[in-house]
């Protein structure tokens, strides 16, 4: 059997309450995203709105200099 079956998954934190700073519905806005986790840690991520012409639908999209990122669908 090989390790990484013996191995037990580690569960990955959830964010649980995302605040959008700047926010505006414009294509490629910039903004900043706060996301507070479950397990209790907190970022602050650097977010760009992205637009999607076929569906009409809009993102926000996080990501800081250590990897962490979040992805938003926002509803109008």
């Amino acid at each position: 059997m090989s390790w990484f079956k013996r191995r037990t998954p580690t569960p990955e934190p959830k964010a649980i309450n995302i605040t959008i700073e700047g926010l505006v519905l414009e294509r490629n806005h910039a903004c900043s995203m706060v996301a507070e986790y479950d397990d209790g840690n907190k970022y602050d991520l650097s977010a760009r709105v992205h637009h999607n012409q076929i569906k009409d639908t809009w993102t926000v999209q996080g990501l800081d200099s250590k990897g962490h990122s979040v992805v938003v669908d926002i509803e109008e």
